[in-house]
């Protein structure tokens, strides 16, 4: 859950035994318990003793990593998230175990980046000298820059995809020579108007398209929906 170099215990010694693990003797971090003998360690700990070993380190009964199933007990989990700890970072002291995570978001000393690191920035420090540093960053001056080309970058794509969309619809229209019209030529025989249980599908979005919902086809094979048609070829 967390990592032990970040905290440490404020007063582990009144901590009661039952909360500690017997491998590390520290107060349990996220708690597994075997359904064999029902004894209860820390899952880091557990884990790492069978790779050596697949047995129980309290009572050595033969068990495997399928045999332990995390902690549930509400009342166990409380009490481990309650115990006090102090920041090595900041020295802030009484935090909670179980808040300890949303303190290291807002800690004053923890390590941060740049703002800039997607300009290549490098800069790493405390979070309390991240504004100081940002102020005289070389690549501040450049993000507004950086900001608009990467605009212009996102409307060409978007442009770049309408067209590709375009030639794509004018592709299908004119149906490699024989260009779908809004007249049937065949009748009866039209391969698109012919009675059968499965509606056309239109060639550009793909979906089924009732009858009366075709803007053009070809009588061979092949059909464009009205939406599609009036999308990209509006009269």
């Amino acid at each position: 859950m967390e990592l032990s170099c970040e905290y440490e215990y404020m007063n582990e010694g009144l901590v009661d035994d039952e909360l500690k693990c017997s491998i590390c003797h520290h107060p349990f971090v996220s708690p597994v318990s075997t359904d064999i003998c029902g004894h209860t360690f820390c899952q880091i700990c557990i884990e790492t003793w069978l790779l050596q070993q697949q047995t129980c380190p309290s009572c050595r009964r033969r068990v495997l990593a399928s045999n332990f199933q995390p902690v549930s007990t509400r009342i166990v989990l409380n009490l481990l998230n309650r115990i006090p700890v102090r920041c090595i970072s900041c020295r802030e002291i009484n935090i909670e175990r179980g808040n300890f995570n949303d303190h290291k978001q807002q800690c004053i000393k923890r390590i941060v980046s740049c703002s800039f690191s997607n300009l290549t920035c490098l800069w790493t420090g405390k979070q309390d000298e991240l504004s100081q540093h940002e102020r005289t960053c070389p690549y501040r001056q450049v993000q507004p820059i950086v900001d608009e080309l990467q605009n212009q970058n996102r409307k060409l794509q978007t442009t770049v995809q309408k067209q590709a969309e375009q030639i794509r619809f004018l592709l299908i229209l004119l149906n490699n020579g024989k260009l779908m019209n809004q007249s049937c030529i065949q009748d009866d025989y039209c391969q698109v108007f012919r009675l059968s249980p499965d509606e056309p599908k239109c060639n550009m979005c793909r979906s089924p398209t009732r009858h009366i919902n075709i803007a053009v086809h070809h009588c061979d094979d092949g059909c464009l929906c009205k939406t599609c048609y009036q999308m990209y070829y509006p009269s």
